[in-house]
């Protein structure tokens, strides 16, 4: 591999788990309290195991029908109406439901960050100002995306380092092992704000276009994505859980504001207070790049937008303003709108895939450069899994 190949790989590797990491930083240990340590981590190697497959499916779909193009052609050509249908509403659904829940969660982080610094500053110009910054960056480009969220992941991961060094004196190992126990409907309940954890499918077909010239790269692209979030979260989880009883875990997820809470409640020392913050703002900033880079390209192909600056500032306001409307009327919706975003990104990321691969090699003359590992019975279970995922979000609201 070429160094400029190698540079191209890691920048969509960290585009697509900037994606992910966003949402799962500070929404499991709010959905994980009264689930236990252990169970979570057997719950993120299963899903993390069936992001990569589930990915690999997409991949297969998309070079057999056209590299680089979206969810709707790859359905409309494979599934028929009911595809179509899907396939137009499921990217809309989980991309407004991400953008409006990571724009709540940021604006919230940056409404305390600022007031601070200047009492009374307004939140919702907080997170009109959240979304300002990563509009310009997609408006600009897809380059431009990658080369800003390569700063903006280094700068996450070296807050992350620092943050984890802060807390590692107050962690209690034996207490927090001694307390974890399984309880069915809280793993229910964790399950799809897990899933959308892992969820940078949104942004597969930007990617493909951007490694058109060596898509051979894919699947290790896939693969990195998926094992970063994997190690922060753990990482993570085990040093918030260390920290935080889980009944005052169990208060913070169910208070106003609980992000910028559950942030507040890790430390009392302002220097640690600040380095959070900063690690929140930066861990929401790159999953917001991801996925409206992905919104973004999705309108852009569904509008049939041309590449001019006039086209991509329509696009870029169709992309970005319906979710920060949201975000200002409903400031609290950080974990509920994953756990709905979920049910779109299982459509989007499994259901989908998998359905448009198995129609796909039943055809006589199908003839594809990659295929995903596993015959019909790994892609039953993949499917299966994402059923569940379906099914645990609305028991987990009854």
């Amino acid at each position: 591999m070429s160094e400029s190949s190698r540079s191209t790989v890691i920048g969509s590797a960290l585009i697509l788990s900037g994606t992910a990491i966003g949402a799962g930083m500070l929404a499991l240990p709010l959905v994980s309290a009264s689930t236990g340590l252990m169970p979570v981590m057997i719950i993120f190697a299963v899903t993390a195991f069936f992001a990569v497959i589930s990915a690999l499916y997409a991949f297969e779909a998309n070079v057999a029908i056209k590299p680089g193009c979206n969810l709707y052609t790859m359905a409309s050509r494979t599934l028929g109406r009911m595809g179509k249908v899907l396939s137009a509403i499921a990217p809309l659904g989980l991309f407004y439901a991400l953008m409006s829940a990571y724009f709540a969660g940021g604006g919230s982080l940056l409404a305390q960050y600022a007031q601070s610094v200047v009492p009374g500053a307004s939140s919702q110009l907080c997170v009109m100002f959240f979304a300002l910054i990563a509009g310009a960056f997609v408006y600009y480009s897809t380059r431009a995306v990658d080369l800003v969220n390569r700063i903006f992941f280094t700068l996450m991961i070296v807050t992350f380092i620092l943050a984890l060094m802060s807390l590692a004196p107050s962690v209690r190992y034996e207490s927090m092992i001694h307390t974890a126990r399984v309880e069915y409907l809280s793993v229910l309940a964790a399950l799809p704000v897990i899933f959308t954890s892992f969820g940078y499918h949104g942004g597969i077909p930007s990617i493909i276009i951007y490694q058109k010239k060596q898509l051979q790269h894919i699947p290790l692209i896939f693969l990195l994505a998926t094992l970063i979030p994997l190690v922060v979260y753990i990482l993570w989880l085990v040093a918030v859980m260390g920290v935080l009883p889980e009944g005052l875990l169990l208060q913070i997820s169910q208070s106003t504001g609980a992000t910028a809470h559950l942030i507040s409640a890790l430390s009392s020392d302002k220097d640690v207070h600040t380095i959070l913050y900063l690690f929140s703002d930066l861990a929401l900033l790159t999953s917001v790049l991801g996925v409206a880079l992905g919104l973004f390209d999705y309108l852009a192909n569904l509008l049939q937008r041309a590449d001019t600056r006039i086209h991509r500032l329509q696009t870029a306001l169709v992309t970005f303003i319906p979710p920060v409307i949201i975000a200002i009327m409903f400031p609290d919706s950080f974990v509920a709108a994953l756990g709905y975003a979920a049910v779109a990104l299982v459509i989007l990321a499994i259901l989908l895939p998998t359905a448009m691969v198995y129609v796909l090699r039943k055809q006589p003359a199908y003839e594809n450069p990659f295929r995903a590992p596993g015959g019909t019975v790994l892609m039953s279970i993949c499917f299966v899994f994402g059923c569940i995922i379906i099914v645990s979000q609305f028991i987990s609201r009854l």
